[in-house]
């Protein structure tokens, strides 16, 4: 797996993942037993992490299932943040993604979908000090920066700028403000 840019998370300096295709619906289900551990293992972490009522046992949840997430950070309850590719989600210090919102690394379509679409999982990343807002939808290969506010209910499926509000279904940008 090859690596690029760092972003700081915690004190620590580590390097995201790239872009990569990964296998159709159909060819994943064919998991060897070591796989379906993990899977599971996963899965009930998330599911755990889904309704646990604290903040710092919902971080702590995720970061077993391989989230990275920074210092001082708020994930509200209910979040799915993906089941397959924890360690593609990028949560950076001071940053919060509120109760209901999804974050999805993966897109991993049907075989019969071939001649359209290639699977593939991409990082998302949420700069330090970026608020997602409740029950957003944030897509593969997302990157929003520093500061910047994604509006309720919004779907990004395009990286926000820093000190940015984004807002909508696609999220548009609707202003800039400075700190």
């Amino acid at each position: 797996m090859t690596k690029t840019k760092l972003a700081k998370i915690g004190i620590k300096e580590i390097e995201i993942l790239n872009k990569k295709e990964i296998p159709y619906f159909e060819q994943v289900q064919k998991r060897t037993f070591k796989k379906k551990v993990i899977k599971i293992k996963n899965t009930l972490l998330l599911l755990i992490a889904y309704i646990f009522p604290n903040n710092k046992g919902r971080i702590f949840l995720h970061r077993l299932r391989g989230v990275n997430i920074g210092k001082g950070c708020y994930i509200g309850l209910f979040c799915f943040i993906d089941n397959l590719f924890p360690e593609y989600i990028y949560i950076e210090n001071e940053a919060s993604v509120n109760t209901g919102s999804m974050l999805i690394a993966h897109f991993n379509p049907r075989l019969r979908f071939k001649r359209s679409f290639i699977p593939s999982v991409s990082p998302i990343i949420i700069h330090e000090g970026a608020m997602v807002a409740i029950n957003c939808i944030i897509l593969p290969g997302v990157d929003i920066g520093e500061n910047a506010m994604v509006s309720a209910g919004s779907v990004v499926d395009k990286s926000v700028e820093q000190n940015t509000i984004v807002r909508g279904n696609p999220a548009k940008m609707i202003g800039k403000f400075k700190l």
